[in-house]
C-alpha cells in the first residue's frame, strides 16, 4: 500500500468530511464526545 493511501485512511479526505457534515451535521460533536470518554481494553469470556 502506498504511503499517500494510508494517509488518506489515517485521516479523512475533503469529500468524507462533505459527505458528514451533508448527513450527520452534527458529527464533529459527537466525534468529541466520543473522544473525551475512556478507552480501555476489556476481556470478554465467553
Amino acid at each position: 500500500m502506498s504511503s499517500k493511501k494510508k494517509e488518506e485512511e489515517n485521516s479523512h479526505n475533503s469529500r468524507f468530511v462533505a459527505l458528514m457534515d451533508q448527513f450527520v451535521p452534527k458529527w464533529k460533536l459527537y466525534k468529541d464526545e466520543l473522544n473525551r470518554l475512556p478507552v480501555r481494553h476489556e476481556e470478554w469470556g465467553y
